[in-house]
């Protein structure tokens, strides 16, 4: 699921980009949640989504006020995740409701994943994974990133 959050996220980023650079629009990626919906999820997919949207809306700010003389250096549009075949970085980026966390002698997390991860590893609910150490969390619950 990470390596396939790694992709979407690469993917999108590289369509954004060729888009920016020819003068084109960047914001149309319905295309991109239903590649990778089965995987990652549905929820998860539209996070990623959102949060490289969030990236480009920070650059579009950035560069007009480069633009405008207010900045000295020109911004960069957002990286990438690594690649297949140097590595990627593996992250992703759960809903707030997507996610259960609980803490104490034995935490865990429970996260959602797409239904071919589930039948690829004959898998049913979400997944569980016991979490070292003691979390650092404070406040409410909001995105997994």
């Amino acid at each position: 699921m990470l390596d396939a959050s790694a992709s979407l996220w690469n993917e999108l980023n590289y369509e954004r980009r060729q888009q920016f650079f020819n003068g084109e629009s960047v914001w149309d990626t319905a295309d991109y949640r239903k590649q990778y919906v089965d995987i990652t999820g549905s929820a998860t997919a539209q996070q990623l989504i959102r949060k490289n949207t969030s990236a480009w809306q920070s650059f579009f700010s950035l560069h007009e006020q480069w633009q405008n003389g207010e900045l000295d250096e020109r911004p960069s549009p957002p990286g990438y995740w690594g690649n297949e075949d140097d590595g990627r970085e593996l992250r992703t980026f759960i809903r707030n409701d997507s996610y259960t966390l609980e803490t104490g002698n034995r935490s865990r997390i429970e996260i959602p994943v797409g239904s071919q991860l589930k039948d690829e590893y004959d898998h049913t609910g979400r997944l569980r994974l016991e979490l070292c150490g003691v979390p650092k969390w404070d406040g409410e619950q909001g995105r997994l990133e």
